[in-house]
C-alpha cells in the first residue's frame, strides 16, 4: 500500500527520494589507461585489478583494434615456391589477451565463450571468402600462428592471481611493434555457466614524441616516405661501402 501511494505521488510530479542503487557484481580498473609509443619502445606491461562481491570465476579480456586481415599459402609449382590459396578474415584483433581464473572450459559452455569471444579457441573470425570447413580450419590456424609468433596473440591464457577470495589481478605484457588505437579491457564475472557481472575500460595505444610524427608523416605522405626511406638505405650503404674501400 505504501509503495503504491509512493508510485502515485510520483506520478504527479513530486519529488521522490532516490532509489538505492544495488553494488555492482564485479569492478575492475587498470594500474595505466594508455601505453605511449616512443622511440625504442621494448614493449609494455599493465595490470587489470578489481574486487567481486559475489562468487564466481573471473575472465578478463584485451583486445582491438579488429581488422582484416588475408592468409596465404604458398605451393611449390615448378621447384619455385608461389602463392596460390589465400583466405580472408574480418574481425580479427590487432593484439588479443586473456586470462582465466580456471580453465575455460571448466568455467562456461563453448557456446557461452564464443559469445563473448572469451579464450582463444572461442574467438570467431568472420572469413570473408566461400571455402570450405576444413580448409576454412586451416587457414585459421594458420593465420593464429602467425600471430602467436609475433605475440599478437597468447600461447595460453594468463593466470588470474587472487590477493583475498574477492580483490584479484592479472597481468598483461603488450608486444614491442603494437598497432596504435583504442584497446577494449573486458572483465566478465561467471558462475554456474552465465555472465553474473561484467565491466570494461578502455586502454589507449598511441605514438608519442618523434615516433608520432614519423608515424603521422608515413602515413599522410606515404610515397614520401618511401623514397626517403629508399634515399637513406642507400646512402647508408654507400657510406659502407665507402669506409670499407679506404681500409
Amino acid at each position: 500500500m505504501v509503495l503504491t501511494l509512493l508510485g502515485v505521488v510520483c506520478a504527479l510530479g513530486f519529488s521522490c527520494p532516490a532509489q538505492a542503487q544495488p553494488p555492482s557484481a564485479l569492478a575492475i580498473d587498470l594500474s595505466q589507461d594508455h601505453v605511449d609509443i616512443t622511440m625504442g619502445f621494448a614493449g609494455a606491461r599493465f595490470v587489470v585489478y578489481g574486487t567481486k562481491n559475489q562468487p564466481g570465476d573471473i575472465a578478463i579480456i584485451v583486445r582491438g583494434p579488429d581488422q582484416q586481415m588475408m592468409v596465404r599459402r604458398k605451393d611449390d609449382v615448378g621447384g619455385i615456391w608461389m602463392n596460390r590459396d589465400s583466405v580472408v578474415f574480418d574481425n580479427v584483433p590487432a593484439y588479443y589477451d586473456v586470462a582465466l581464473s580456471r580453465p575455460a572450459r571448466e568455467i562456461a559452455s563453448q557456446d557461452l565463450l564464443e559469445d563473448y569471444d572469451i579464450g582463444l579457441d572461442a574467438m570467431q573470425f568472420l572469413v570473408r571468402d566461400n571455402v570450405d570447413e576444413t580448409t576454412q580450419h586451416n587457414f585459421r590456424e594458420a593465420l593464429i600462428r602467425n600471430r602467436q609468433a609475433h605475440g599478437y596473440l597468447p600461447l595460453e591464457p594468463a593466470p588470474i592471481l587472487f590477493v583475498t577470495n574477492d580483490f584479484f589481478r592479472a597481468v598483461f605484457d603488450v608486444p614491442p611493434d603494437v598497432p596504435p588505437g583504442s584497446y577494449r579491457v573486458l572483465a566478465y564475472l561467471i558462475r554456474d555457466g552465465q555472465i553474473v557481472g561484467s565491466q570494461a575500460r578502455e586502454l589507449r595505444v598511441a605514438q608519442q614524441g618523434f615516433s608520432a610524427r614519423i608515424y603521422s608523416f608515413a602515413h599522410d605522405h606515404a610515397l614520401a616516405y618511401g623514397l626517403a626511406a629508399v634515399l637513406l638505405a642507400a646512402l647508408a650503404g654507400w657510406g659502407a661501402w665507402a669506409v670499407m674501400r679506404r681500409e
